[in-house]
């Protein structure tokens, strides 16, 4: 449909201004200043057709970049061409088969996008795949993710998953109480403006005019990080809905403990305000530590550094290969650490 609309506006385009050049020659058979004016700027509105209906060629074949707004078409770009491998499960995992795990001691990594690895486009810089590659060929590392789960969602695909762990690693970030929220009847705030009617057909459906509408909408809008990790934190403080979401994580610990599984938990706090969320973060990692599972806070490995030295982009706050890789380390010792 998309390629049907192009050719359809292009074709239209240029005959218009063909069109419009015959009128010109009919109306004045012999050179006036009047028709070549006119012709001018004819030739000027081509040659801005032809270069909006390239650069609409470019942002849609070309130009593929991680973003924080995953409906951004360049995000969508980027999935499409860095989303890969995708397994029979779903996930952005090798195939795993019996015989390739056979022997093995199996590491189960589970999140959202942390562990998917959101903005690493070779899959095998991801934390999970690091850390694979620290403990040799004698563990299996299944990556068992995907952007926007929640808690509930980790739950259910730990047990759908056809291999059962010997070491299972939660990833935790500050929205996976989200999905216990809305199940509490919590609605969640707009806390970005996407266009509508009309206008908002042109933004969601021409990859240029989508690239240039957000650029232009995040250098005049005040950026929504800030409202939204207050209306993250306001979620933690809610007694009941803690309450609600610390059973999910209960479930997992005791699911663990029921199976003499040993559980690690890494917990993600906000890369591009990593002070402002250690206030949620702080109390994930106090409850865990509580339950004397052992916890890597993101927080304090990332404390005083720049963003832009740490995440992905700066329109995507997701860990970047180097911290990935930093996580993997820190993970490895850990594992060590269980198996003295």
């Amino acid at each position: 449909m998309y390629w049907l609309v192009f050719i359809s506006i292009l074709l239209l385009g240029l005959g218009l201004i063909v069109g419009a050049f015959l009128t010109y020659r009919r109306w004045w058979p012999s050179e006036t200043p009047k028709r070549r004016i006119l012709e001018n700027l004819t030739l000027g509105l081509l040659g801005l057709f032809i270069i909006l209906m390239m650069a609409e060629i470019y942002f849609k074949l070309f130009f593929a970049q991680t973003d924080g707004y995953t409906f951004v078409l360049a995000a969508q770009n980027w999935r499409q061409k860095y989303w890969q491998p995708i397994n029979s499960l779903g996930y952005r995992d090798r195939e795993w088969t019996p015989e390739d795990v056979a022997g093995k001691t199996r590491v189960m990594v589970v999140g959202d996008s942390f562990v998917a690895g959101t903005g690493i486009k070779n899959y095998e810089d991801r934390f999970p795949n690091q850390l694979a590659k620290l403990l040799g060929p004698e563990y299996a590392v299944f990556v068992v993710a995907s952007p926007g789960w929640s808690t509930e969602n980790e739950i259910k695909a730990m047990i759908d998953y056809p291999h059962a762990p010997d070491i299972l690693i939660l990833s935790y970030f500050i929205n996976d109480i989200e999905q216990a929220a809305y199940n509490r009847g919590f609605e969640r705030p707009e806390f970005v403006s996407r266009p509508t009617g009309i206008w908002g057909s042109l933004v969601n459906n021409s990859y240029a005019l989508n690239f240039l509408y957000w650029r232009w909408y995040r250098f005049t809008q005040p950026p929504p990080r800030p409202d939204y990790l207050t209306w993250i934190a306001s979620l933690y403080r809610n007694p009941e809905l803690w309450w609600q979401h610390r059973q999910e994580l209960f479930t997992i610990i005791e699911g663990a403990h029921a199976e003499n599984i040993p559980l690690l938990v890494v917990v993600f706090p906000s890369l591009d305000d990593v002070e402002k969320s250690r206030s949620i973060t702080q109390i994930v990692v106090d409850f865990f530590r509580e339950q004397n599972v052992p916890v890597l806070d993101i927080s304090s490995l990332l404390a005083g550094r720049d963003p832009a030295e740490t995440t992905t982009s700066p329109l995507d706050a997701h860990p970047n290969q180097a911290v990935n890789l930093e996580i993997a380390g820190q993970l490895y010792q850990m594992i060590r650490d269980i198996n003295k």
